[in-house]
């Protein structure tokens, strides 16, 4: 049996899409917990109303502690041989389960593609791998950004730890190495089998959060790169690992115009403070990136040219606006 695990918090608009996805499945033996981590909006009496009509549902309802715990709580709860987590604000395939179970056959892990919904658009993304050696393969899929969350991958649930609810960045990276480090090989399913559906409202980071994601963003950094050392034997010398680092702080950077709370000059400050960091500099001196926009960026930051730099993130905010307008004008006309 297959034990689904989703999360519920403030999920009222979302959860019946997701739920109905789960059980149109064509696999037939499955459970799916439901878990309310003490949702404020209704989201526990739909739990509750949706299990009424099912059997195969089960919820399980908890104090608020955020999605890593409400994810425990699940595999705590789960009675199949494999689990599955997905978002309640995301939806699958119906055939996932089942194609995820034939991807993994004798293996410990299968990972499958997924769409990628954000603004307005609909990016089919399919794991690769160069299928040379266990190293490489993982810098692959690491690269690609297919290691970083849990809602495409089908464990065994004998094999499964715990996530860090102590953390609030990088727990689902660190719930996947230390996962890996109990198998022997990977699984490629190589079909988009779940929607995931972006956030996209634009906020940045309060500046305590600022500070709490580059120490998190490090950390995830350092134990990634303790990772490949055991599976490789030596450093990365690809620039994959860097690169993940470096992403995370032009991410924030580039959502700095977006920040309606500070005024340029404490924007400024912020990218300077990024600019000044030992340890980003020496990283970034070997940081594979490849998005355009990442190496112009990234090009001015290393240089000290934080006013450029700023420059460069307003002309993308001016080109992600514009494009958000776009989307909601065609959405506007098609209801017309």
């Amino acid at each position: 049996m297959v034990s689904i695990i989703v999360p519920v918090y403030k999920s009222r608009d979302t959860l019946t899409r997701c739920v109905e996805s789960l059980q149109n499945q064509t696999a037939a033996d499955l459970e799916i917990l439901l878990v309310d981590d003490g949702s404020p909006d209704g989201s526990g009496e739909l739990c509750r109303e949706l299990a009424g009509h099912d059997a195969r549902i089960r919820v399980i309802h908890k104090e608020n502690g955020g999605v890593s715990s409400a994810r425990n709580a699940g595999i705590r709860e789960a009675k199949g041989e494999y689990l599955i987590f997905t978002d309640s604000d995301d939806y699958v395939e119906p055939d996932m389960v089942e194609k995820l179970l034939d991807g993994i056959g004798e293996g410990d892990i299968a990972i499958c593609g997924f769409h990628h919904h954000y603004q307005g658009r609909d990016v089919i993304r399919i794991p690769e791998v160069p299928g040379q050696n266990g190293e490489e393969n993982f810098l692959a899929l690491y690269g690609q950004g297919f290691l970083n969350m849990p809602w495409n991958k089908l464990y065994k649930r004998e094999l499964a730890g715990r996530f860090d609810e102590s953390l609030s960045l990088g727990e689902d990276l660190l719930f996947n190495l230390d996962y890996l480090r109990k198998t022997d090989g990977i699984a490629l399913v190589k079909a988009p089998l779940c929607h995931y559906m972006q956030d996209e409202t634009g906020e940045s980071l309060s500046s305590q959060k600022r500070e709490n994601r580059l120490a998190l963003a490090k950390c995830i950094w350092r134990e990634t790169s303790d990772f490949y050392r055991e599976l490789a034997g030596h450093e990365d010398e690809s620039g994959v690992i860097n690169a993940r680092l470096i992403q995370d702080v032009l991410d924030d950077v580039e959502g700095l115009p977006f920040d309606e709370e500070r005024t340029k000059k404490e924007k400024l400050e912020v990218i300077d403070r990024y600019c000044r960091d030992a340890e980003l500099h020496s990283a970034g001196a070997n940081a594979a990136l490849k998005a355009l926009d990442y190496q112009m960026i990234h090009f001015c930051m290393r240089r000290g040219w934080k006013r450029l730099t700023y420059e460069l993130c307003e002309l993308r905010a001016m080109l992600v606006r514009a494009k958000r307008a776009s989307v909601e004008e065609e959405k506007e006309a098609e209801h017309e």
